[in-house]
């Protein structure tokens, strides 16, 4: 009796061997008590099995949200991309891509003229980065002997920021441009953001661009301070074309938080052609950036 009872109990085993591990035949018969088919998890366990969406899509898709939230009260073009401080990885949203750098070039022009000119150059830049003044910027732009040698040597921050497109115009073109028509993508723009607070020297214009004046108060300058978040911006805004007298509005932020830093360029060209609805625009942006702060990607140097 008992080796009956064995046997019995190895044949079982072995059937359920087989059926858990992959090892019966074709044409093996499983035993009458296996079910046919197994009933389907609770929605609420089979969602903790299904793979995570990826990040970017998640943004993109919120980010589309946005955008059609926007048709209505701020119709026009909206462009974003985000940037991990230390990283060139780029993610951009929006139809808008590229335009014209207007102030946003007084940057690099800051940095360039400090390195060559030391503190010499410190008020022409708390003017230029602070309250945007044109003036400042123009010296700046001199100081750097003008024309060509200024073009090189915002070139050579440029691509020391990782930046290796944009091409900067000036007076030595034909026709005689202003630094600030250069045409800068977001991408571009946000890629050199990211490397800007590694690059030797940065601080000062980082320290500017903490602390700039009630005009540029807008877009990411107020970003995810809730959070404990700081940030570092610089505005720029101009004719969107030299056909249109509608104004494209843009900024590049620095946005700094326990878990790294982020670097993000936005644009906007309202229809109505308005710099205050372009701000708004922008201030949407912003917002939607601090309510998505803690999925945004980071990075450090």
């Amino acid at each position: 009796m008992t080796r009956v009872k064995l046997a019995v109990g190895m044949t079982a085993l072995a059937v359920v061997c087989s059926v858990v591990f992959g090892t019966a035949s074709a044409t093996a018969a499983s035993p009458p008590w296996w079910p046919t088919q197994l009933p389907p998890l609770p929605p609420q366990v089979a969602r903790l099995f299904e793979p995570p969406v990826p990040i970017e899509k998640k943004l993109t898709k919120s980010f589309a949200t946005l955008q059609k939230s926007m048709r209505k009260s701020l119709p026009g073009q909206v462009g974003l991309a985000i940037v991990p401080i230390g990283s060139d990885q780029a993610m951009s949203m929006g139809t808008l891509k590229t335009g014209r750098a207007w102030s946003t070039l007084k940057v690099p022009v800051s940095l360039a003229a400090q390195r060559k000119n030391g503190p010499a150059v410190a008020m022409k830049e708390d003017k230029a980065i602070k309250f945007s003044d044109n003036d400042a910027a123009g010296d700046l732009w001199g100081s750097l002997g003008g024309g060509r040698s200024s073009v090189d040597a915002v070139t050579e921050v440029l691509r020391e920021g990782h930046d290796a497109r944009t091409q900067v115009t000036s007076e030595a073109d034909d026709p005689p441009s202003y630094p600030g028509y250069t045409p800068w993508a977001l991408a571009d723009q946000a890629r050199f953001g990211a490397h800007l607070p590694c690059l030797p020297g940065s601080e000062h214009v980082i320290r500017l661009m903490s602390s700039v004046a009630a005009n540029q108060q807008w877009g990411v300058a107020k970003t995810g301070r809730s959070q404990g978040a700081v940030t570092a911006v610089k505005g720029g805004w101009g004719p969107a074309t030299s056909k249109s007298a509608g104004y494209l509005v843009r900024q590049l932020g620095v946005i700094t938080t326990t878990r790294g830093q982020v670097a993000v360029s936005m644009a906007a060209v309202p229809r109505s052609g308005s710099f205050s609805d372009g701000t708004k625009m922008l201030n949407r942006m912003g917002d939607w950036l601090g309510r998505n702060l803690v999925q945004l990607p980071m990075g450090r140097c």
